[in-house]
């Protein structure tokens, strides 16, 4: 294989997401977040963080699974939710990692959930690592599915569909539901999938960028079912990792 133009350290990892080395950590159960402005840090928490309020603040923490949960769920009343320097490990039994509208994710490390985030409407994720996805019975397995309309920014995340342990390329690393406007699409590292960006051919799509990424080879079918969509822009700057080379328009 040839060597990559860009090591793959260039990209979120162990080293720069989740928890900082050296936070002292202290014990709590689930939480309940109903404060406006309420900030949440430095704690190790088992269970779900439910959040109702605004602009709240989750940051330098870890959050444990303990059933078929979600780790992170907004509620309608939840607005400008920001998750900071956490990480999230399902321990293989949460449905998704954190859902649905508007949060901001910057430096997550989220592992062992058979979905990363399910994104609806005004969500940014940036700087954050989704891996070792897990498959159960009837999963899906992206590492993210839009589910809903839109306003949605991912950039500059190491998304690994693929997991080497098992040699599982699961789902995708990016699914696209029945309709999504206003989602950019960039910088990113992107490993798996059937499709590595799973795009449906009922899309209703307006505004949908795709630049700037860098693909792995362990997909199964191809990086990019209709690449060329109504509503879609896939750029030439989407690379191969080990190459350079447009990737999509083969």
């Amino acid at each position: 294989m040839p060597t990559p133009l860009v090591p793959l350290t260039c990209w979120p990892g162990p080293a720069s997401t989740g928890v900082p080395p050296n936070t002292v950590l202290t014990r709590s159960g689930p939480l309940d977040l109903r404060r406006d402005g309420q900030v949440i840090s430095n704690l190790h928490i088992t269970g779900r963080v439910s959040v109702h309020a605004r602009n709240v603040t989750i940051r330098r923490s870890r959050i444990t699974s303990d059933g078929a949960t979600f780790p992170i769920r907004t509620f309608d009343s939840a607005v400008n939710l920001v998750v900071e320097d956490v990480e999230i490990d399902g321990r293989g039994r949460s449905p998704v990692g954190v859902c649905f509208d508007d949060y901001t994710l910057r430096r997550v490390n989220l592992h062992h959930v058979q979905d990363g985030l399910w994104i609806g409407s005004r969500v940014t994720v940036v700087d954050s690592w989704i891996h070792d996805l897990v498959r159960v019975p009837g999963s899906h397995n992206d590492c993210v599915r839009v589910v809903g309309v839109g306003d949605v920014l991912i950039r500059h995340n190491r998304l690994d569909a693929y997991r080497p342990s098992t040699a599982e390329a699961m789902n995708s690393c990016l699914s696209l539901g029945l309709a999504v406007q206003n989602l950019r699409f960039e910088e990113n590292y992107c490993d798996g999938g059937s499709y590595t960006i799973g795009i449906r051919p009922d899309l209703a799509a307006s505004a949908v960028l795709f630049r700037g990424n860098v693909f792995g080879r362990h997909h199964r079918t191809g990086i990019v079912a209709r690449p060329t969509h109504p509503g879609v822009t896939w750029e030439k700057s989407n690379v191969w990792f080990d190459n350079g080379r447009p990737v999509g328009h083969e």
